[in-house]
C-alpha cells in the first residue's frame, strides 16, 4: 500500500490537495487577475482586523483556494462574488479567533496535534481513496501512512503531513477557544424536564375565530396622522446604513439569431452521430450541457406532466431504443433517446437519455456587447452619463436607494462592492463595466443617503400595512365580542358559536412547539391552550393572524417514565442550544467591537 501511495498518481494528487490547501498560507502573484488593483490608494492591504493587517497577497490566495475547493466540488463556474464575500467573512473570523487566542494563551502540544490528526483527520483526507477501504475510510492506512519513516523522506510527503497537522492544530485551538467562552453553561435537571414536557406535553382543543385577512379592507382604513404617530414613535426601528441611488445602463446577453444558427448546427451534429451508432451515453458527456450531462444524459424514468411539452411528446412518441429528432423547448435543443418503457395508458413511463445544446450568446455577441458597453463607459466618464446615454442611442433606469448587501435585480445580493465604492465618491461618478449572468452593466452614482431612519415617503407602505392588519385584527376581536357575551351567559361554546353561524374547529392535538393550521405557532393562542385547564373557555385571543376564543377539551399529561430513557438525549439538545446561544452572543459582541476596515472595494467590483 506505501509503495502505491508513493507512486506518481498518490503524489500527483496529494500534492493538488496540498497546493489548494496551502494557497491560504502562501504568499504568490495570481494568474488571473479578479480584482482592479487599487495600490496606491491602499498600499498592499486589503484590510485589517483591530489593527492585524489582511494583505492582498493572503486575500486573493484565499479566494484561489476557496475557488478550487468549489470547482473539486463539482461547481465548475463558481460565482466569484459569492466567494469573496464569503471569503472575507472567514478570513475576518479566523483573524478575531486568533486574536483571542492569543490573548488568552491558549495552546496545544504537539502530542494533542498528533492525536486529533489520527483519529479526527480533515475530512478532505478521509475523502482519498489511498486511505479508504472499501469506499470507507481506513484510519489503519492512514496511521501506517504517518508512522511510515520513508514518507518523511520524500519532501512531498513531508509537506503533506506538515499541513495535515496544521490543520489540527487549526481545529484544536478553535475548539479550546470554544471550550473557554461555553464551558461554564451548565444544564439543571429542570431544564431537561421542562424541555421533556414541551416536546412531550399536547393538548386538545376547540375553538371560533376570524382571520384578519378574511376582513375587508375598508373597515381596517389607517389615516396619515396614524402613519405619522407610530413612525414618529418608532424611528429607531427604521434606521438603516448609509445608501446609494444609482442610475445604470444594463444591457442583456441575449442570443442572436448567428448564435441560435449555431445551436442548431451543433444539435444536428451531435444527432447525426448518435444516429450513426455512437453511444449515446458518452456523446451526452461530452456534449449536453444540461445538468444531467455527467450521467450521460440519464433522467430515469418519468411520466406525463414532468417534461415541458415538447419534449414530453417526443419522449412518448418514441419505442425504446428510439432516438428522436433535435426537439427545441424554452431550454435549447434537445436529443433523446428512449432506453425502456414500464406501465400502460395513464401509469405508462419512459426512461431516457437526453442531450442538450443551450441557445447562450456566443463569444462573438458577448464580445460585441462588451466593447459597447465599454465604449459607453468611457463616453460617460468623458461627458457625463446622461449625455453619454443620449450620445449612444441607449435606454438608463434609476434604481432605488441600495444599501451594501442589499438585494438588487442586476447584482442579486452582490452589492457591497458598487455601494462601498460610491459611499466614498460624489454625484456623477461612473463605476467600472460589471458582467454576471444577468448581462453587462454600468452604474452612474446619482445620490448618497447618509446612515439613518428611511424617510416616512419610504417607509409608509410598511407602516400602513402593519397597522391595517393590526385594526383587522382589532376587527375580528370585536366580532367575536358578542359571542364572548353569549359564552359569559353559561351557553357552550359550540352553542354560541350556533347562534351567529360559526363554524368551531378543532385542531389535531398539539405540543407547544407544534405549528397549528390556521393559527400558527408560539403565540398567543398556543400559550392559552396550555395556560388554561381542562374545560376552560378563554377570553379573546388575538395574534398577528386573527382573533380567537378557545376551549381546552383535554390535557394529554407527560408520561415522566420516559424521561429518564430520554435524558441524555434531551441533556445534548439543551446544552448544544444553550452553548451555540452563548458563543453566537459572545462572537456578535466580538465582532461588533471590532475595528475592521475593509478596502475590498478598490480591488472588486462585484461583492
Amino acid at each position: 500500500m506505501l509503495a502505491q501511495m508513493r507512486s506518481a498518481t498518490f503524489i500527483k494528487a496529494m500534492m493538488i490537495i496540498v497546493a489548494v490547501a496551502f494557497v491560504g498560507l502562501m504568499v504568490f502573484e495570481w494568474g488571473a487577475d479578479f480584482s482592479s488593483r487599487g495600490f496606491a490608494a491602499v498600499g498592499d492591504n486589503m484590510g485589517s482586523v483591530n489593527g492585524q493587517d489582511i494583505s492582498v497577497k493572503q486575500f486573493e490566495a484565499e479566494i484561489r483556494n476557496d475557488l478550487e475547493q468549489a470547482k473539486a466540488r463539482g461547481n465548475q463556474d463558481p460565482d466569484v462574488s459569492q466567494i469573496i464575500s464569503q471569503t472575507w467573512e472567514r478570513v475576518v473570523t479566523q483573524t478575531l479567533f486568533g486574536q483571542q487566542i492569543e490573548k488568552y494563551g491558549i495552546a496545544v502540544s504537539d502530542a494533542e496535534v498528533d492525536h486529533i490528526n489520527r483519529t479526527q483527520p480533515a475530512e478532505w483526507i478521509q475523502q482519498q481513496e489511498f486511505f479508504q477501504t472499501d469506499g470507507t475510510f481506513d484510519p489503519a492506512k492512514y496511521s501506517q501512512f504517518l508512522d511510515d519513516p520513508s514518507t518523511y523522506s520524500d519532501p512531498r510527503m513531508k509537506q503533506f503531513v506538515l499541513f495535515a497537522e496544521e490543520n489540527a492544530r487549526s481545529q484544536l485551538l478553535s475548539q479550546k477557544l470554544e471550550t473557554l467562552i461555553v464551558g461554564s453553561v451548565k444544564v439543571s435537571d429542570a431544564e431537561i424536564e421542562q424541555a421533556y414536557i414541551e416536546q412531550n406535553e399536547k393538548v386538545n382543543v376547540s375553538y371560533i375565530g376570524f382571520d384578519a385577512n378574511a376582513i375587508p379592507d375598508s373597515l381596517a382604513l389607517v389615516a396619515d396622522a396614524e402613519v405619522q404617530t407610530h413612525y414618529e414613535a418608532h424611528r429607531d426601528e427604521y434606521k438603516e446604513d448609509a445608501a446609494i441611488r444609482v442610475a445604470f445602463v444594463s444591457l442583456q446577453k441575449t442570443a442572436t439569431a448567428r448564435d441560435e444558427a449555431e445551436a442548431k448546427a451543433e444539435i444536428d451534429r451531435v444527432f447525426a452521430e448518435a444516429r450513426g451508432g455512437d453511444d449515446f451515453a458518452e456523446l451526452a458527456r461530452a456534449y449536453s450541457d444540461g445538468p444531467s450531462g455527467p450521467r450521460g444524459g440519464d433522467l430515469g424514468f418519468f411520466g406525463r406532466g414532468r417534461m415541458v411539452k415538447p419534449f414530453e411528446d417526443a419522449a412518448f412518441a418514441l419505442k425504446a431504443g428510439e432516438i428522436s429528432d433535435p426537439v427545441k423547448t424554452q431550454f435549447g435543443w434537445h436529443v433523446i433517446k428512449v432506453e425502456e418503457t414500464r406501465g400502460a395508458a395513464d401509469s405508462l413511463e419512459v426512461h431516457a437519455r437526453h442531450i442538450l445544446v443551450e441557445v447562450r450568446p456566443g463569444r462573438d455577441t458577448l464580445d460585441s456587447l462588451r466593447v459597447l458597453v465599454e465604449e459607453f463607459a468611457e463616453i460617460a466618464a468623458d461627458v457625463g452619463f446622461d449625455a453619454a446615454v443620449n450620445q449612444r442611442d441607449l435606454q438608463s433606469q434609476d434604481s432605488e436607494f441600495i444599501t451594501a448587501g442589499s438585494f438588487f435585480p442586476l447584482l442579486g445580493n452582490s452589492t457591497s462592492g458598487l455601494v462601498n465604492k460610491f459611499l466614498r465618491g460624489s454625484p456623477g461618478d461612473i463605476s467600472s463595466v460589471y458582467e454576471n449572468d444577468q448581462g453587462i452593466h454600468v452604474f452612474a452614482l446619482r445620490e448618497i443617503r447618509e446612515a439613518g431612519p428611511r424617510p416616512l415617503d419610504e417607509v409608509k407602505p410598511q407602516i400602513e400595512a402593519s397597522l391595517k392588519t393590526k385594526k383587522k385584527v382589532e376587527v375580528a376581536a370585536g366580532r367575536l365580542a358578542e359571542v364572548m357575551g353569549q359564552i359569559k351567559t353559561g351557553k357552550s361554546l359550540e352553542e354560541a358559536a350556533g347562534f351567529f353561524n360559526l363554524t368551531v374547529q378543532t385542531p389535531q392535538p398539539f405540543a407547544r412547539t407544534d405549528f397549528v393550521p390556521s393559527v400558527g405557532s408560539r403565540n398567543a393562542f398556543v400559550g392559552a391552550a396550555f395556560r388554561l385547564s381542562t374545560g376552560q373557555t378563554s377570553e379573546i385571543v388575538k395574534t398577528d393572524r386573527g382573533a380567537y376564543i378557545l376551549r381546552v377539551d383535554e390535557k394529554q399529561s407527560v408520561d415522566k417514565t420516559g424521561l429518564g430513557s430520554a435524558k441524555a438525549t434531551l441533556l445534548q439538545q439543551v446544552i448544544s442550544q444553550k452553548r451555540q446561544e452563548v458563543f453566537t452572543a459572545w462572537f456578535a459582541d466580538l465582532r461588533e467591537n471590532a475595528d475592521i476596515v475593509d478596502y475590498r472595494h478598490f480591488f472588486y467590483s462585484d461583492y
